[in-house]
């Protein structure tokens, strides 16, 4: 080997150790970095507020229910002695309480509103309606996977107009009754609570296969105010609420809306 490629060989090691230096120096300094990111949104509450998404919201006021979570609506269903006309299977009614799963107690006529909480949106849930709570209930059901009913409902939004043009044709705007057997089955917790009416409103927080937890910061016996934070979901979930009729009662959401907790108004009475 002639003296010039050997020196050429040995320039190359020496270049490639320095390389191989710089490239670990490099990486040591993103890393250091990235941690005192993380370090500086820890202190400065920025990582919290990132990743659970908790705004300020600022409650209507006079007679109104507003909604309880932030999210699509996916249904709103007129509810008549005690029976939905259908909430998964297309045509088949199901009785009210097999989704608030409160037993066998009384319930008038009303609505349902089901709101479908994306999981990047916020996960912090609010009080519709001033009143008491009177009961808490918890039902250790299946954790159900949710993501395809949500992968279905963001393509349908994706098109604009589409689920007005289905709900034209009497068609079901999100088509998600072969992937929504969470609604009924999974995991949950329902809050019963006495408004200023005297009429029962009914909360309930459904669990995702994803849901870490379903946390409550209110309790039995409680004096609850509109828009007061009533808990999170952690991530991502539905949050479904039915409310009894009562003279002078209209609704103030339709299918497709995109509603926020605490503000939104539901309906007047």
């Amino acid at each position: 080997m002639s003296d010039t490629a050997r020196r050429s060989g040995v320039g190359w090691r020496r270049a490639r150790k320095v390389l191989a230096w710089l490239l670990f120096v490099a990486g040591l300094g993103s890393l250091g970095g990235v941690l005192l990111l993380i370090r500086f949104a820890v202190v400065t509450d920025l990582l919290y507020s990132s990743l659970v998404k908790d705004p300020e919201r600022q409650p209507p006021q006079g007679k109104v229910l507003v909604a309880p979570a932030d999210g699509t609506v996916l249904y709103v269903k007129r509810v008549t002695d005690g029976v939905i006309p259908e909430i998964v299977k297309r045509g088949v009614p199901v009785p009210l309480v097999d989704h608030l799963k409160t037993g066998q107690r009384p319930i008038g006529d009303g609505y349902l509103v089901g709101i479908y909480m994306n999981s990047d949106s916020v996960h912090v849930n609010r009080i519709p309606i001033s009143g008491v709570i009177e009961e808490r209930v918890v039902y250790n059901g299946p954790h159900i996977e949710m993501t395809e009913a949500e992968r279905k409902i963001i393509l349908t939004q994706l098109i604009p107009g589409w689920t007005s043009v289905k709900k034209l044709l009497g068609l079901p705007p999100y088509d998600i009754e072969d992937r929504a057997d969470y609604i009924l089955k999974s995991a949950r917790e329902t809050l019963l609570l006495k408004d200023a009416r005297g009429a029962d409103v009914y909360v309930v927080r459904i669990a995702d296969y994803s849901v870490g937890k379903i946390l409550t910061w209110v309790h039995e016996g409680d004096q609850v105010m509109t828009g007061q934070r009533m808990g999170m979901i952690t991530w991502g979930s539905q949050t479904d609420i039915f409310f009894e009729e009562t003279p002078g009662l209209s609704i103030g959401v339709g299918v497709g809306d995109f509603v926020h907790g605490g503000e939104t108004v539901l309906a007047t009475y």
